[in-house]
C-alpha cells in the first residue's frame, strides 16, 4: 500500500483525492492544507490524519508520496521539503513560478534520488494522445501549422490565479497545457510571439510558435470569469498528408483528414471513460513509484513547458518574438 499526503484542499486536492478513492494500492493518509483541512478530509479523506501545516504532516506520517496541490509560488518549498525526506512527489503544473524556482527543484530531487512527476495531465487525455501517437505514425506527414484553444472559465474573482505575481496570469497558468502539449507532439520551440488582452477580470492571450522542425503554432487561451461561459478546448493539426481535428463541443470530437478524395474518418475515442485522465495520470505516477521507472512527464519536460510560457509572457512585455532558450535559470 502507497500512504500518500495530500497538499492543499482546493478544486485539484478534491479532483485528486477522489480519484485515489478508487485506486488499490493507493490512500490518502494524511492531508495538509491552511485552508479547513479537516472540512476538506470529512468530505474527501475521511481516514486521513490532518494537519494545518505541511512540514509537520512530514514529519509526523509515514507516508511513502505527497501529492502537491498548492498555488504555484509554494511549490519548490514543498517538494524540497518532501525530497529531503525521501518522499516521491506528484507536484501540479506549473512545475513553479521562475526558471530559478524550477532549477532549484529540479537540483533537489535529483539529489534526493526521489521521483517527481509534474501534473501535465493533458498527455492522459485519449484525444490528445490519439493525436500525438498519429502524428508520430506519420498520418498527416510532415507537420506544418498546428492550432490550440483552451477557454476555462475562473468563477471566482478573487483568486490567486489573478495574481500575476502568483500565477504567472493566462499563459503560464493555462496555455502551459497546450505548449506542453504542442512541444511533446510536434517539437521543441524556437521562438514565440505573444499578445495578452485584460478586460476587468478576464484574461485573453494568444501566441504563436515557430518550432525547430518548421512547423508553426497558434494557442489561444481565456481566462473569462463569466462562468456561463462553457469550458472549451479545441485543437487542429496539419501536415503536408492530412489534418487532425478536435473540438470538445462536436459529439464526435475528433476527425482525420488524410485524402481529399476521401470523407474524413471519425476517431473511435470513447469518451465515456471507465478511468479518467486524472485517474490515469495517478496510476502512472504510483507505477513509476513501485517500479522505479521514469515518468512520462520528466522534469525537464517541465522545465521546457515552463520556459515556452515564460517566453511568451517576456513577449508581451518586449513586444518582440522571444526564443524560449534566451531565458536561464
Amino acid at each position: 500500500m502507497i500512504e500518500v499526503g495530500l497538499i492543499g484542499s482546493g478544486f485539484m486536492s478534491r479532483v485528486h483525492a477522489s480519484r485515489f478513492d478508487n485506486i488499490d494500492g493507493a490512500e490518502v493518509t494524511a492531508v495538509a492544507s491552511p485552508s479547513y483541512p479537516e472540512e476538506f478530509a470529512r468530505e474527501f479523506a475521511p481516514d486521513a490524519t490532518v494537519f494545518d501545516d505541511a512540514t509537520e504532516l512530514f514529519d509526523e506520517t509515514d507516508v511513502d508520496a505527497v501529492d502537491v496541490c498548492t498555488p504555484t509560488p509554494t511549490h519548490r518549498k514543498l517538494v524540497e521539503a518532501a525530497a529531503d525526506r525521501g518522499l516521491d512527489v506528484l507536484c501540479e503544473k506549473p512545475l513553479e513560478r521562475t526558471l530559478e524556482e524550477g532549477a532549484a527543484i529540479a537540483d533537489a530531487v535529483s539529489d534526493a534520488g526521489v521521483t517527481l512527476m509534474t501534473g501535465h495531465v493533458l498527455r492522459f487525455f485519449p484525444q490528445y494522445r490519439s493525436a500525438k501517437e498519429r502524428v508520430d505514425a506519420g498520418e498527416i506527414g510532415t507537420p506544418g501549422t498546428v492550432t490550440c484553444l483552451r477557454q476555462s472559465p475562473l468563477p471566482d474573482t478573487d483568486t490567486w490565479f489573478h495574481d500575476g505575481k502568483m500565477s504567472g496570469g493566462v499563459l503560464h497558468d493555462l496555455a502551459i497545457h497546450d505548449f506542453d502539449f504542442l512541444r511533446w507532439a510536434i517539437g521543441d520551440v524556437e521562438s514565440v510571439f505573444a499578445r495578452r488582452v485584460e478586460a476587468g477580470d478576464d484574461r485573453y492571450a494568444t501566441a504563436t510558435l515557430k518550432f525547430e522542425n518548421g512547423a508553426v503554432g497558434k494557442v489561444d487561451a481565456r481566462w473569462p470569469t463569466d462562468d456561463s461561459i462553457p469550458f472549451v478546448t479545441e485543437f487542429e493539426l496539419a501536415g503536408d498528408e492530412g489534418l487532425i481535428e478536435y473540438r470538445s463541443e462536436d459529439e464526435n470530437p475528433i476527425e482525420i483528414h488524410t485524402s481529399v478524395d476521401e470523407p474524413p474518418s471519425r476517431d473511435p475515442v470513447d469518451m465515456v471513460l471507465d478511468k479518467d485522465p486524472y485517474r490515469l495520470e495517478l496510476e502512472h505516477f504510483l507505477s513509476c513509484i513501485r517500479d522505479g521507472s521514469e515518468p512520462m512527464i520528466t522534469v525537464d519536460d517541465a522545465i521546457e513547458a515552463m520556459r515556452i510560457s515564460l517566453a511568451a509572457r517576456e513577449s508581451v512585455k518586449r513586444g518582440v518574438p522571444v526564443s524560449p532558450g534566451e531565458l536561464t535559470a
